[in-house]
């Protein structure tokens, strides 16, 4: 499937307020984005731009790190431990795919949005990142909640503010 990148530039771009959740490795900065940069994301192939992948949920981050533990050998336990941060999120120019209107418009559905081929999706960040899009709003592929893609360079005046809420060191910490 190929994006349009004409319906994409007709496509409405709002504002998004309220709170996300992100689960990373201890050491690692809650703000760069790099280590999608440098191995890619749903909407962002890999080698191309930074992107924060944030949870509008904690339930929706433990599946998202049930997911990615599923699809490595190491399984869950292996990323372990992992720390939690809760976002305070202000960006005004968003593509909400949350938005049955908005999919429409860009003419990709959820099966796309949530399936296990990442080439549209991609294509879809690569042409929304080049608009200057701040992020993309999307149902999550666990099924559970929705994902914010944040594009860490089109940021610009709005607010992205991480604090550390918890430390996972054992799979009974995920359901707490």
């Amino acid at each position: 499937m190929v994006v349009d990148a004409g319906r994409l530039s007709t496509a409405p771009l709002t504002p998004f307020r309220g709170q996300g959740f992100r689960h990373l490795g201890p050491r690692y900065d809650p703000l760069s984005g790099e280590g999608a940069r440098l191995h890619g994301g749903r909407f962002n192939p890999p080698g191309s731009f930074p992107v924060l992948y944030i949870c509008q949920s904690r339930p929706c981050a433990v599946a998202e790190l049930r997911r990615l533990g599923e699809r490595q050998a190491i399984r869950v336990e292996g990323l372990l431990p992992r720390v939690l941060y809760r976002y305070e999120i202000e960006l005004d120019r968003v593509l909400d795919l949350t938005d049955g209107e908005v999919r429409s418009q860009v003419g990709l559905g959820t099966d796309v949005l949530t399936g296990p081929d990442w080439t549209a999706c991609q294509d879809l960040g690569v042409a929304a990142h080049a608009l200057g899009a701040s992020g993309i709003n999307s149902p999550s592929a666990t099924g559970v909640g929705d994902v914010l893609a944040v594009f860490v360079q089109h940021i610009g005046l709005g607010r992205l503010e991480p604090h550390l809420v918890e430390e996972w060191r054992s799979l009974d910490q995920l359901d707490g």
